[in-house]
């Protein structure tokens, strides 16, 4: 499994079906994943109020897709905006369960982030907070890649898009050849 992070809007759906459509790879999605498992939807201005518990949700649906045995990338965060809009990192201990083969971290600039944004969920963030969240994303998956031992790929926005698919077709083959 690889794990495909970045905050809210940064195109992570967008990757994930560009990878299926390419490369022929199951994408999910950790929000959807949780609320199929919680019997739950999330509001649409991303405010968690229940962090830590959603993560026993997801670990529940990964075991199932692990059972299952095939290759798949996980859309998913590393940080979220909790009921107070805090930025707020998930557990570590959830990562370390949840054990990719290697995370991509999309990036884009924070005025296209909001942008999109405001178009999908009708919610209007600052370019500041959309970058100082996209920092802390940054700075935490960089720690957790650090401390499972597994690649980290930095994509840089839309224009990326072509070295990031060869950095997950690089991955899926080294993970198939037991690397």
């Amino acid at each position: 499994m690889i794990f495909i992070s970045g905050v809210h809007g940064v195109g992570k759906s967008y990757f994930c079906n560009k990878v299926k459509e390419k490369l022929s790879i199951n994408t999910f999605s950790a929000s959807e994943l949780i609320s199929e498992h919680k019997h739950a939807e999330f509001s649409r201005d991303k405010l968690i109020p229940d962090i830590d518990h959603n993560q026993q949700y997801l670990l529940m649906a990964i075991r199932d897709l692990n059972a299952v045995g095939s290759d798949y990338l996980l859309d998913g965060h590393f940080c979220l905006l909790n009921a107070d809009g805090h930025v707020t990192r998930i557990p570590k201990d959830t990562f370390i369960a949840l054990n990719p083969d290697a995370i991509v971290l999309l990036t884009e600039k924070p005025r296209t982030i909001a942008e999109r944004r405001k178009k999908r969920d009708g919610v209007n963030h600052s370019t500041d907070s959309i970058h100082q969240f996209q920092e802390e994303e940054a700075i935490y998956a960089k720690e957790v890649a650090e401390t499972l031992g597994i690649p980290l790929k930095v994509s840089a926005g839309a224009d990326d898009l072509e070295n990031t698919l060869d950095f997950v077709r690089e991955t899926m083959r080294r993970v198939k050849d037991g690397w």
